[in-house]
């Protein structure tokens, strides 16, 4: 069982951590991966915090002094063009620094960003992930965060930028999507202004998690709608909104109503204004899985999945329910991207390798399991070849299959279970004689080996061979008495197709044929089936000889069918059951002959 705990604490909104764990089975899945340390995360953060030097006042807020309640708000360099992202954050900054009295909010000082950046091992003007923007924000005593990244375009650049809380990445707000500028001075004045409009929520938004808290839901979800009543994109008061209903489920008089279509309506609406809002997939997931509806369950767990690429362990979990849930197929592309992602990791390889079997994807779970072993050799043990072997016979390949069971059988010579595996293919694909050699070298290793004689009496019926064929199935009742039933059965089968053969061909020799298959069936498990089709055997054949035997001066031709009659006297009274009337005519067709034997026999055998 796989257990993901999200990066963040539980969020403000969430004390028991309502989107923070998830439980998933995982079919075979055992890959687990470190999670990833930010450096901001050392064992230095407590010497960092008291060597932070608290920001001095930029020269565009006029020389004034942070008030005590003045928030501080982090912009780190735009990640994408090296040169273009850290110009891009000072014009924000300094933007921020001019529209913005100090004594509400202050950017904080580039230099501060900087020395704490380098403290840590990193280059001044670096861009890093959101997971260490969290923890820089910590450092240096921000409350805000804006992020995002710029990229060079033909005709100028293309801008991203959000804002976040630093407690959690993933309380986010859009501030620019795919802005296309050639000035960065106004790319950094829109940016600006939406985040201007989008603060005015986090008033609100700090009301709706303290009715979370004290579990006044109503009180949060009244609190959430003024916040985006004031500011109509936002997405952290819709969070908190989508998280008070969610909220609902613990409650014993909420938890009947309608919380959970509340939910996946709200965040239907956060995915139309970020789609890679994490809490939201995760709520919305939740409420999906109290529906149980298993489809859009899933399809928010992929979501959730593709707003976080970066986090493995979440794919990894993300595959495990999707196997689970038998929806296997969807998880291919992420399992392949794996193991782009990690060339030369054998665990990610095993990982593909099972996602196509789950899927059914023969024709690619063979060849990723040759390249899982060959990354493991210490895998390709006889359960491995099994699989490989399943997998191609499933594929109809069985030549290639017995091939595959070959190299196993090599490798593990004392394997009877292999060289089964080798002859069924061997068979499947028409190799007979093949077939036929791999089954008695299993019993030369054990002369009991379940299935082995079984196989080989239907092959030797195949090449026609009724003696051998009768034989082997024999010795496989002989070897295992709960086998008596399944070794009658296919020798009733064997003697119905010769029966059926005969049909066509009228041959008294035919009818024969399948004489002792028959006997043979009755006499291991007597049964109506195999004594009713033994005697319209033999009476077929005898009436086939009748225009001979009127021309016969033949003692032992008379015998012989004297021997047919007493076949069908004997065997038709029990078996008659199966079809009376067919039954009343054979036996009286019988009775009509047997004079004419008998006084044949009395004439031609002195």
């Amino acid at each position: 069982m796989l257990e993901y705990r999200s990066s963040s604490a539980p969020h403000a909104w969430d004390p028991r951590g309502l989107s923070g764990v998830y439980l998933f089975n995982a079919l075979e899945v055992t890959t687990v991966k470190a999670p990833h340390h930010s450096a901001f995360m050392a064992a230095g953060l407590v010497a960092a915090l008291a060597a932070t030097v608290v920001p001095t006042v930029a020269g565009a807020q006029r020389q004034q002094v942070p008030g005590p309640d003045t928030k501080r708000v982090l912009v780190t360099a735009f990640r994408g063009d090296l040169e273009a992202g850290p110009k891009l954050a000072d014009e924000v900054r300094n933007r921020i620094a001019g529209d913005f009295n100090i004594r509400t909010l202050m950017p904080n000082i580039k230099k501060d960003i900087d020395n704490t950046l380098v403290s840590f091992g990193y280059k001044p003007d670096s861009a890093p992930s959101a997971n260490d923007i969290k923890e820089l924000a910590k450092l240096v005593r921000a409350d805000e965060v804006i992020e995002g990244s710029v990229t060079k375009t033909a005709t100028g650049y293309r801008v991203n930028a959000r804002m976040f809380l630093p407690r959690d990445v993933s309380l986010s707000q859009p501030l620019v999507t795919n802005l296309d500028t050639k000035d960065f001075g106004d790319a950094a004045k829109q940016i600006v202004g939406e985040y201007d409009r989008a603060r005015s929520q986090l008033p609100d938004n700090s009301a709706c998690e303290n009715g979370i808290r004290a579990n006044t839901n109503a009180v949060a979800i009244a609190s959430a709608r003024k916040g985006i009543a004031g500011y109509p994109k936002a997405t952290i008061s819709r969070l908190c909104l989508a998280s008070a209903y969610a909220n609902m489920k613990t409650s014993p008089t909420e938890s009947t109503g309608p919380w959970k279509d509340s939910v996946i309506a709200i965040t239907k609406d956060i995915m139309a204004l970020d789609k890679s809002s994490r809490i939201a997939y995760q709520l919305q997931y939740d409420a999906y899985k109290q529906k149980n509806d298993t489809l859009n369950a899933l399809q928010a767990l992929v979501g959730l999945m593709n707003a976080d690429p970066t986090n493995t362990t979440l794919r990894e979990q993300v595959i495990a329910e999707l196997v689970s849930s038998g929806k296997a197929e969807i998880a291919v592309p992420t399992a392949r991207q794996l193991v782009t992602d990690n060339p030369g990791d054998p665990q990610y390889a095993r990982l593909y390798w099972l996602v196509l079997r789950s899927a059914r994807s023969f024709k690619e779970s063979v060849p990723a399991g040759i390249a899982y072993v060959t990354l493991d050799t210490t895998a390709a043990d006889s359960n491995y070849f099994f699989r490989q072997i399943q997998d191609l016979s499933a594929d109809s390949a069985y030549a290639k299959a017995a091939e595959l069971a070959a190299v196993g059988a090599a490798k593990f010579p004392r394997s009877t279970s292999l060289l089964m595996q080798k002859a069924q293919n061997e068979r499947r694909a028409g190799q007979l004689p093949a077939a036929r050699a791999s089954l008695e070298r299993a019993l030369q290793i054990d002369p009991k080996v379940n299935g082995a004689n079984y196989l080989l009496a239907s092959i030797a019926a195949e090449q026609g061979n009724a003696e051998d064929a009768i034989k082997y199935a024999k010795a496989d009742a002989a070897a295992d008495a709960t086998n008596k039933a399944r070794d009658a059965a296919v020798l009733l089968q064997l003697g119905n197709t010769a029966y059926k053969a005969a049909v066509a061909t009228k041959s008294s020799a035919d009818y024969r044929k399948a004489l002792p298959f028959l006997q043979a069936s009755d006499d291991m498990a007597p049964s109506a089936n195999a004594k009713f089709l033994l005697a319209v055997s033999a009476f077929q054949a005898l009436a086939s000889e009748t225009d001979k035997l009127r021309g016969s001066k033949s003692c032992d031709e008379f015998k012989s069918a004297n021997d047919l009659l007493t076949i069908v006297n004997i065997n038709m009274p029990m078996g008659g059951s199966v079809d009376a009337g067919t039954a009343k005519q054979i036996l009286a067709g019988a009775a009509q002959f047997q004079p004419f034997i008998d006084g044949s026999i009395k004439k031609f055998c002195k």
